[in-house]
């Protein structure tokens, strides 16, 4: 009798674990199973290329010139990084404060790996960097899109304005002759309170770029009037009748090129 009863739950454990087998191989081959090892949000971090968009990071850069959309569109087909480099005095800051580094954060965080930013901070005037050839650093860093803020303070009762204008361009020149795909993108460096000088030297900028066609980003819309006190609020003064924008002054800056950057 125990024999027999003992034989009977063998048979009957045989069936269980048959069926259990059957079920669990339906379950595995049907593309409607709710079941996953891993969550989706772990499996698109450790495989990022399956989730790849191009029309995704494309629509990020809406309000980026043309030319520079072009060539970002034709280097995230090929899953290529697209390099921005900022090139300026020391206007532009450095890693600790600066444009930079919450610009390095902004585009990370949209563009993943496939958009970087570097800078480039030169001490002197755009007759020095002409004359030093110091464009070829600039070149060497191969970028496809260079925001360029012109040392402007530092011509400022220095270089005339044409000449700086004409510093510009030979800048511009020497650069697509090695790299033609390029993309120059012009800027001023902080307003100052009731400057006289300055604010010429700013608008002959603006339409020398306006006249050449080349992209300027005006982030003075985004400070307070230099007519105002309270522009004197976001820089501060260093030695030498120089100044540099404060923390508060590179938050708007860097605020006003990532809205240009990134599209929302």
């Amino acid at each position: 009798m125990k024999a027999a009863i003992l034989s009977i739950l063998s048979i009957v454990l045989v069936v269980v674990l048959i069926i259990g087998n059957i079920h669990w191989n339906i379950r595995e081959d049907s593309p409607l199973s709710p079941i996953h090892d891993t969550p989706v949000s772990q499996e698109k971090s450790s495989n990022p290329e399956s989730y790849f968009s191009l029309d995704y990071y494309m629509g990020f850069a809406k309000s980026w010139p043309e030319q520079a959309q072009q060539v970002l569109e034709a280097k995230l087909s090929d899953k290529k990084v697209f390099h921005i480099l900022l090139v300026g005095s020391d206007a532009i800051g450095d890693q600790k404060i600066g444009l930079v580094t919450p610009l390095k954060e902004a585009l990370a965080s949209k563009y993943d790996q496939y958009v970087t930013v570097d800078s480039i901070v030169y001490e002197g005037t755009t007759s020095d960097y002409v004359s030093d050839e110091a464009y070829e650093a600039l070149i060497d860093k191969k970028p496809d899109m260079v925001i360029f803020e012109p040392f402007l303070l530092h011509d400022n009762n220095v270089v005339n304005i044409s000449t700086t204008l004409t510093n510009i361009n030979e800048v511009m020149k020497e650069t697509k002759e090695s790299l033609p795909d390029v993309t120059f993108v012009l800027m001023p460096a902080h307003p100052l309170y009731d400057a006289s000088l300055y604010p010429m030297q700013v608008s002959d900028l603006e339409k020398y770029a306006e006249a050449e066609e080349i992209p300027y980003w005006n982030h003075w819309e985004a400070w307070p009037d230099r007519k105002d006190e309270k522009v004197q609020d976001y820089y501060k003064e260093l030695d030498g009748d120089k100044s540099i924008a404060n923390e508060q002054g590179f938050e708007v800056w860097s605020e006003y090129l990532a809205d240009k950057l990134i599209s929302q």
